[in-house]
């Protein structure tokens, strides 16, 4: 999956970019589907239980289902946010999209920047300073992300990076 980024046009083109997001099961269409069963069983159930006079139980189906449906909204919001890794002519620039449209941007001198996976957090580390990526991702991308990281700063400080290439998308 490609994404395409909004640059300023005297911005400098990345030289090589990654996109990190959580995955999401559900599209947008599959989600209302599945809100419709739960809301057709969820009344057909309560529906039955009001007929047996257990009219309280009605409501409490109601209550499920608006439940579900926050739960669901909230999972939704979180799946906004987003790590970009980006290697630019100096600078490796790691870029944090928070679900509220915030966003936290460090830079790192990309020639001595380094991947390191510790335990189960992935860094980018340089001259002292650390900074957490992907902290939404499963164990095998940490590992993924650090092998195509790495080798893109390799390239970079071998002099292979020097065009911009097509930018690398990777959800968990």
């Amino acid at each position: 999956m490609e994404r395409i980024e909004r640059q300023d046009e005297t911005e400098e083109k990345a030289l090589y970019s990654l996109f990190l997001y959580p995955h999401r099961s559900l599209s947008p269409q599959e989600f209302h589907m599945l809100m419709a069963v739960i809301l057709l069983g969820s009344f057909i159930a309560g529906m039955v239980f009001l007929f047996m006079g257990a009219w309280p139980v009605f409501g409490f189906f109601g209550l499920d289902v608006l439940a579900i449906y926050g739960a669901f909204h909230f999972n939704f919001r979180a799946a906004r946010r987003e790590d970009i890794l980006e290697i630019r002519q100096d600078a490796l620039v790691v870029r944090h999209l928070a679900p509220d449209g915030s966003e936290q941007c460090r830079r790192f001198q990309a020639y001595w920047s380094r991947v390191l996976l510790e335990g189960r957090s992935l860094f980018v580390v340089c001259r002292g300073e650390r900074e957490e990526i992907g902290a939404f991702l499963a164990e095998a991308e940490k590992t993924e992300v650090k092998e195509a990281l790495t080798s893109a700063l390799q390239d970079y400080r071998s002099g292979r990076l020097q065009s911009p290439s097509p930018s690398t998308s990777i959800m968990s």
